[in-house]
């Protein structure tokens, strides 16, 4: 199956935020069911993205301002694309 394929039901399902956005805010949006975030540099484009697995790790290190972190220190930036051929 072809990537194009997909793409609609894709970008139904896509969930974003800013680089500077609050931990928080990408923690709301995985609570709701959302099972990745992914996180757009400011001219919004494709920057990283956040799991539940991040935000865990994260806030295992709480010092009482993990939420607060920005989503662009945690967020995974080694993230593999594909193309509506593929």
């Amino acid at each position: 199956m072809l990537v194009e394929k997909l793409i609609a039901t894709a970008r139904s399902r896509l969930v974003t935020i800013i680089d500077d956005a609050p931990l928080i805010e990408a923690a709301k949006l995985l609570r709701a069911g959302t099972d990745l975030v992914v996180v757009c540099g400011p001219e919004g484009l494709l920057a990283g993205v956040i799991t539940k697995t991040d935000v865990v790790d994260q806030i295992s290190h709480c010092l009482g301002a993990s939420c607060t972190t920005k989503a662009s220190l945690i967020m995974t930036r080694d993230v593999v694309a594909c193309q509506p051929g593929d």
